[in-house]
């Protein structure tokens, strides 16, 4: 029974008992993907407890790290994307990367800005900042490389709305001088269990999808690693010898993790049902680099 509960509250092997639960039985997730954007709410509401909103005061730092992290997410990660899939995929599928291209950073970034000890404040402004600016770049990447396709900007501020501002504002009821102990000891697990909930939906909905194309999956997942384990991987190499440690595991995040929930919605509004393949995919490789990195920033700590 101790063993039981020593796994239960181990974050890389929730995490992993999600991904293999949206394969073995995925039935569940048309229950709770219901509820999804709830979930992923209350994550977002217990990640943000440590933002300090006074840091949004400055105007001219926040301007620079949104756009130093839409380099990061959006050019970068776009360059990587269309420059390989133009070459290797039909339309269909095409379009699925122009829609990942286009999706800015997920929200996960907060809560394992957090978890990983990274720098919350830089997180939180280029969360915020990149879904400002996503309101007009990610139309217009889908408009320049998806002919005909026009992606309505009231989406994404809706998104902005509900995961990001309501959230945070509700954040500070969690910071009342009696209330916050509490949030302190069950912050950690909301957050493990929340996000592993959201990936389950996010990967079990998509199953037969991944299961039905293997020439397609195998394709994508090799675009998809190179555009965040190897990119992710060759940019903490390079930044190995700088001293902000913390700056550097929040620009990581940045550039490597990609809002899944979201590419995945949008495609499936825009497109057919097979050029959501790439965006599955995605899914499944954005929770697979949060617990390779979850491992390598365990063992620095213990180090």
């Amino acid at each position: 029974m101790k063993l039981f509960f020593k796994i239960i509250q181990n974050r890389n092997a929730i995490l992993i008992s999600a991904l293999f639960f949206a394969f073995l039985l995925p039935e569940s997730a048309q229950y709770t993907k219901k509820y999804t954007l709830y979930i992923l709410a209350l994550v977002m509401i217990f990640s943000m407890t440590g933002i300090q909103l006074k840091l949004l005061k400055n105007f001219k730092s926040t301007f620079k790290v949104s756009l130093e992290a839409t380099f990061l997410n959006f050019i970068l990660q776009a360059i990587i994307l269309l420059g390989i899939s133009y070459f290797i995929f039909d339309k269909n599928i095409f379009n699925g990367f122009v829609i990942i291209a286009a999706t800015p950073p997920g929200v996960a970034v907060i809560p394992f800005t957090y978890t990983f000890k990274g720098n919350l404040n830089y997180s939180f402004r280029a969360i915020l900042g990149t879904y400002l600016i996503s309101i007009f770049l990610s139309p217009l990447i889908i408009y320049m490389f998806s002919e005909g396709v026009i992606l309505d900007p009231l989406i994404i501020v809706g998104v902005i709305l509900k995961i990001i501002i309501i959230p945070l504002l509700l954040s500070r009821i969690l910071l009342i001088k009696k209330v916050y102990p509490i949030t302190e000891k069950i912050r950690g697990k909301i957050i493990d269990w929340g996000f592993a909930l959201i990936i389950y939906t996010a990967v079990a909905v998509n199953r037969n999808l991944i299961l039905s194309d293997y020439i397609t999956v195998l394709k994508s997942v090799g675009v998809i690693f190179t555009s965040i384990f190897a990119i992710g991987l060759i940019y903490l190499y390079l930044n190995r010898k700088k001293s902000d440690k913390k700056l550097i595991i929040s620009k990581n995040l940045i550039l490597t993790v990609k809002s899944s929930g979201f590419a995945i919605a949008v495609t499936l509004i825009l497109f057919e049902a097979k050029s959501a393949v790439p965006a599955a995919v995605l899914s499944i490789f954005v929770l697979l680099w949060l617990i390779t990195l979850n491992i390598y920033y365990s063992k620095k700590e213990n180090k």
